[in-house]
């Protein structure tokens, strides 16, 4: 038998279910730099945290206010105006945060395709928002898009004291786009397979996005289900 076929065995049995991965807990904020990061990286941990108190916040869920001609993305949606690519995109969130137990919360700064104002008033928001959380879970691995790194920067930047800060592998893009493999000090949250449906079911709710995000031969939620069951599930890491 292959060395390496025990430890495979391992993840998926772990992928199902089996106990040996910590459990989200307490009052958790999941950081996520847009409307749908969140519940692609880390849906299943979430549906799995029954002792837990969720929150998503997205920081760049956009003004839907906003009447800027759409981006390059945004339009690529099939959208004409900022504002409404933000109406729409909000509500698919609050489906997908529903589907998994999260409680949405969207503060209305725009992403790398629109003007952004300064950092501190940002910052001086998340911080507001975030409340009385006890853990907040930052995008850290493979941060190829410009936001993400933004944003694990700013946090990085002006800290949260008295906060337990995890780091988590970010979804689509680890799956689909980066050859690069996370390192050992990544471990999987726990969640069953009920957990993980829950996570698909709520991705598919993100209908402007998935057509976009289809750039391989194979389906971008089917590579992502294949990634996380080869590792035990969703990877995060304390620093």
């Amino acid at each position: 038998m292959s060395p390496k076929r025990p430890s495979r065995l391992a993840s998926v049995a772990r992928w199902l279910g089996a106990p040996g991965s910590e459990r989200l807990s307490g009052a958790v904020a999941v950081l996520s730099p847009h409307l749908d990061d969140g519940v692609f990286s880390l849906g299943a941990s979430i549906a799995a945290a029954s002792d837990a108190s969720v929150v998503m916040l997205t920081v760049l869920a956009g003004d839907p206010e906003s009447e800027l001609p759409a981006g390059e993305w945004d339009s690529r949606a099939g959208f004409r105006r900022a504002g409404q690519a933000t109406r729409a995109r909000r509500q698919e969130d609050a489906r997908a945060c529903e589907e998994v137990g999260a409680r949405p919360e969207w503060l209305p700064y725009p992403d790398h395709q629109y003007p952004r104002p300064d950092d501190d008033g940002i910052w001086e928001d998340i911080e507001r928002a975030l409340g009385q959380a006890e853990t907040v879970l930052v995008p850290a691995f493979p941060l190829m898009h410009e936001d993400h790194r933004w944003l694990l920067g700013l946090v990085e930047g002006h800290g949260l004291p008295g906060r337990r800060v995890g780091h988590y592998v970010e979804q689509p893009y680890a799956a689909a786009w980066e050859s690069r493999r996370p390192g050992e000090e990544w471990a999987p949250l726990a969640a069953a397979l009920p957990h993980r449906m829950r996570k698909l079911r709520a991705c598919r709710r993100y209908v402007t996005q998935l057509p976009l995000l289809e750039r391989q031969s194979s389906p971008v939620l089917l590579r992502m289900l294949r990634y996380e069951a080869a590792r035990g599930g969703e990877l995060v890491r304390w620093p």
